[in-house]
């Protein structure tokens, strides 16, 4: 998988219909109405957070999420999206695109009216503050819109479930809320493992590499041309959806597209 659909803040605010995001000053964007006794409730349950999708910055985030990942709460408020992208697993990266061009595919097939009703779900690792990582469970619902129906703001329920899952596939489901109170499923689909592997002559390549062997050291070893090598190590990037070799042999350690 290319490098080029690993998910963006930017492509990200694009997807969600806000293209001119980077040429707004978020301070005079409007702020959200927090009820600070329901957000003391909620974060009993995981961490929450409230997300601005104009700004691409967080509003507000419980501080109960050092106890599941271990970062200060501040440093979400700080940093912003970039960070949160920061910290997730490299392969869940490669699926966050396509995932989120279903939710937002979902999202603007449906009348504006239905939009505040929908509630979206997906896994996904993030590595804590420890270097280890933890399957958490995001749980979210637009509680804010424009008025053309372009999601503003964004309540943010997580909760770890690492003990549940077993394996590394990405679901995402999508519920409405019904008139009776209950929430029925529309949508689902499963993002799985990225099947793409390297071939033997491109697993010794990048092997060489991460050794610290040259490209013309690798092409004298395997008696090869030079640009032999050169293409072997444009097609383990392309295959790993890395931006260089040092990011494929970062991705091959931790068992990503082998």
């Amino acid at each position: 998988m290319n490098a080029s659909h690993q998910l963006t803040t930017s492509q990200l605010c694009q997807l969600a219909g806000n293209p001119d995001r980077l040429k707004v000053d978020a301070s005079k964007l409007p702020q959200p109405n927090l009820d600070s006794e329901n957000l003391d409730n909620i974060v009993n349950y995981g961490y929450s957070c409230i997300f601005n999708w104009s700004s691409m910055q967080y509003v507000f985030m419980s501080d109960s999420v050092k106890n599941i990942l271990g970062y200060n709460s501040e440093v979400f408020l700080e940093k912003g999206f970039n960070f949160t992208l920061s910290i997730i697993h490299a392969e869940d990266m490669l699926k966050l695109k396509s995932l989120h061009c279903a939710i937002f595919k979902y999202y603007y097939s449906i009348l504006p009216s239905q939009r505040p009703s929908l509630r979206f779900s997906y896994n996904l690792r993030v590595k804590t503050a420890n270097n280890t990582y933890v399957h958490i469970l995001r749980q979210s619902t637009f509680i804010e819109f424009t008025k053309d129906g372009k999601p503003t703001i964004e309540s943010v329920n997580s909760t770890d479930i690492t003990g549940f899952k077993y394996n590394n596939n990405i679901n995402l489901t999508i519920h409405q809320l019904s008139d009776s109170g209950t929430y029925t499923l529309c949508y689902e689909q499963e993002f799985t493992e990225n099947q793409t592997s390297l071939t033997e002559r491109e697993k010794q390549v990048l092997e060489l590499v991460r050794f610290g062997y040259t490209t013309k050291e690798i092409a004298n070893h395997l008696f090869v041309a030079i640009e032999t090598i050169k293409s072997h190590r444009k097609n383990i990037i392309a295959k790993t959806g890395a931006c260089n070799m040092t990011g494929a042999i970062n991705m091959v350690v931790n068992k990503i597209s082998l």
